[in-house]
């Protein structure tokens, strides 16, 4: 039988994988208000308003969500501890920490990023014939995207664009017993930014599966 419960849970940890942006390894300095640099780019980088962007190397790595960017700047709500410049620092984007998984209780946080998940088990058919023969199923995950408002697209459209690389068209996942792809036929889709009354926007990313395994019947 399929066992939607592996499935997600392989869906989870590969969503946990997520990259929107980084610095790469680089110098970089904590400001009163962010961060700064002097050679490269934020901008180029990929960064913009309404991320959460985590630090590593620096003094304080607590995840801040930023609230504006220029080439050389980057402002983070609440601040930084003032460090000066050093070499082998990283910023980067992912996932943001703020996840709403199915039946756990999560309660967003103003003004940070954040997703929550949905999964479709979706129609299933048995495809050949015999006892055991094989089964399959169409589920889909779908991925909300909640960005704080007054900041435009951009934070929004960067977290669904990398959706869209993470979950390619024929992507596998591995999953005991299952054989698990992203579909072409209707392939991941977005849907529009839509403004909600709690202080995000909210853009739904869509994952349909196809998913196959014997009959254990």
């Amino acid at each position: 039988m399929i066992n939607h419960y592996l499935i997600q849970k392989a869906l989870r940890a590969k969503l946990l994988t997520l990259s929107v942006a980084t610095t790469g390894s680089a110098t970089l300095a904590a400001t009163a208000t962010g961060y700064s640099r002097t050679t490269g780019s934020f901008l180029t980088d990929g960064f913009t308003p309404g991320m959460e962007a985590t630090p590593t190397g620096f003094t304080q790595t607590a995840v801040g969500t930023v609230t504006a960017v220029t080439a050389l700047t980057m402002t983070i709500n609440g601040g930084r501890t003032v460090q000066s410049a050093g070499a082998g620092r990283t910023l980067a984007v992912g996932l943001p920490s703020g996840q709403a998984w199915e039946n756990v209780q999560f309660d967003p946080t103003t003004g940070s990023p954040w997703v929550e998940e949905n999964y479709l088990p979706g129609p299933m058919e048995q495809i050949t014939l015999g006892q055991s023969g094989v089964l399959e199923a169409n589920p889909a995950l779908v991925v909300k995207v909640f960005v704080p408002t007054a900041n435009g697209i951009g934070a929004a459209r960067s977290y669904v664009d990398a959706l869209f690389t993470l979950f390619a068209p024929r992507t596998s996942l591995t999953v005991a017993d299952h054989t698990v792809t992203v579909r072409t036929q209707p392939s991941p889709y977005a849907g529009q930014l839509i403004q909600i009354e709690s202080g995000f926007a909210v853009c739904p990313f869509t994952v349909p599966l196809r998913v196959r395994t014997a009959n254990s019947v």
